[in-house]
């Protein structure tokens, strides 16, 4: 009778792991289908159509595993369908999440690494969670609420600082230079020089370091910046440093009284993850389960997996799968913007921000955690699945069934074992920015969109662009072709 008894329970794992199988393999075609829509209604700039269909995807693409990612998403299409509170009011939602989830995933890594990280509520990314306050301060400044926009920029300070001290001050995402930047222009908006040019300052500082981790120098406008700051306080010593970092920078004349439109361009698709397949021995794999400290109902698995690790062949491959990104094409490289009255004042657009890069070196930096953890936990996954199917031919005294139970467990542990891949698929690829002064008015200005080899993609006309003295009028447009 016990015998049978076995012989069901194994039956019953057996099923169950095929049904998980299966299921994670249609739950994914249904992800996939998901957000090819939805970056489809974003490239068509039907934003209102796209909102609709995250919020009545709530439950079933999100869930509750992925409560941090619907914010994310919802956040930034109600920006961009220009429900600036409305997007703040879920980013905000955003935020205490993604404390809720990190704190989480700090106090339970260590001991329930046996649990696939997909099963685990997203955390997020850390640069993700920078981009969150600098979206929530472009959503306060295009309110008209600068005050606001500020406070969301400090945050972005805490934040890194927090970060630096969490990882000992060696990971690379150290810095958000974008955010500075925009810090400046929030300062000057507000007249608060003095400020503007510090975080002109650290923004330069910045862009060095994306110059050597992602390939993405200062922009002029800048250095600019920086140079008419300094000039304006009478820093004269500051100036000839920042002339001898950048010897070919000019200080960009602002005509007196004018103002300036800031028009950021929301260029393409950010990269997404996709798993990245790697075979090893089952020998080299156990190697990682002692670096794992384990406790609860993690240690009595690995102590079952250790105690049969002895029985199996050290040379029997280990199959797994990383998680790395991948690149999406865009054809739009590049933007003028222009005035509509045929007046000559144009600007042209520049990269202030790489999210996909920042995104593939932040990865980068925490996959040897990743590899350690995801190579321990397929050893043990291969040692238990070894275990049942042994059970399996003892019982039966049949070397074929435990033979055919073995590949059938081993097929669907394979099945099971993908890569985390979530990530927040409504970011950008690139932000661009251009920067036009104007005298006071109302302007409606012509934007060009060109590929990587000047031939115009797109053209748009946005209208009732409100020019102040002094001040920085921001509009954002989304590209995706």
């Amino acid at each position: 009778m016990e015998s049978k008894h076995r012989r069901i329970s194994n039956r019953v794992r057996l099923a169950a792991l095929f049904g998980i199988s299966g299921f994670l393999i249609v739950a994914c075609a249904v992800k996939t289908a998901y957000y090819q829509n939805l970056d489809s209604l974003v490239s068509g700039g039907r934003y209102g159509d796209a909102v609709s269909l995250t919020e009545n995807s709530k439950g079933s693409i999100y869930g509750g595993k992925n409560e941090l990612l619907y914010d994310l998403d919802l956040g930034m299409l109600h920006q961009l369908n220009g429900n600036y509170a409305g997007s703040n009011t879920v980013f905000e939602e955003a935020k205490r999440v993604f404390d809720k989830n990190f704190t989480k995933s700090i106090t339970t890594e260590a001991s329930t690494f046996l649990i696939s990280d997909n099963m685990r509520p997203y955390a997020g990314e850390d640069f993700e969670r920078a981009q969150v306050n600098i979206f929530c301060a472009l959503n306060y400044v295009l309110q008209g609420n600068g005050n606001e926009a500020l406070v969301e920029a400090r945050q972005v300070d805490d934040f890194l600082k927090k970060l630096g001290t969490d990882y000992g001050y060696k990971n690379v995402y150290k810095e958000d230079a974008f955010a500075r930047y925009l810090m400046g222009m929030l300062y000057e908006n507000q007249g608060e020089i003095n400020d503007a040019y510090i975080s002109y300052r650290q923004a330069l500082d910045a862009y060095e370091d994306y110059r050597k981790n992602y390939g993405l120098g200062a922009p002029d406008g800048l250095i600019s910046d920086a140079l008419r700051t300094a000039r304006a306080l009478g820093f004269n010593d500051k100036i000839q440093e920042i002339k001898s970092d950048y010897p070919k920078a000019e200080i960009q004349e602002v005509p007196k009284n004018s103002g300036e439109l800031v028009l950021l361009d929301y260029n393409g698709f950010s990269a997404e993850k996709i798993d990245s397949f790697f075979e090893i021995s089952f020998g080299k794999a156990w190697f990682y389960v002692g670096s794992m400290k384990t406790k609860g109902k993690d240690a009595e698995e690995v102590e079952q997996a250790g105690a049969i690790a002895r029985s199996i062949l050290m040379d029997e491959q280990v199959r797994m799968a990383f998680p790395k990104y991948q690149r999406i094409p865009s054809r739009i490289q590049g933007f003028r913007v222009a005035t509509a009255d045929l007046s000559g004042r144009s600007s042209e657009g520049e990269v202030v921000q790489d999210i996909s890069a920042i995104a593939e070196k932040n990865l980068d930096d925490r996959i040897a955690r990743i590899r350690t953890k995801t190579i321990a936990r397929a050893a043990v996954k291969f040692a238990l699945t070894h275990k049942i199917s042994k059970g399996v031919e003892e019982n039966s005294n049949n070397k074929l069934l435990g033979w055919i139970t073995k590949k059938a467990l081993t097929a669907a542990s394979t099945a099971t074992e993908h890569a985390d891949k979530r990530s927040w698929r409504s970011l950008p690829d690139k932000i661009l920015m251009a920067r036009l002064p104007l005298q006071p008015g109302t302007y409606s200005v012509r934007v060009k969109f060109y590929d990587a080899s000047g031939m115009t993609v797109q053209k748009r006309t946005l209208d009732h662009i409100e020019i102040r003295s002094g001040k920085k009028t921001f509009a954002i447009v989304r590209t995706a072709a």
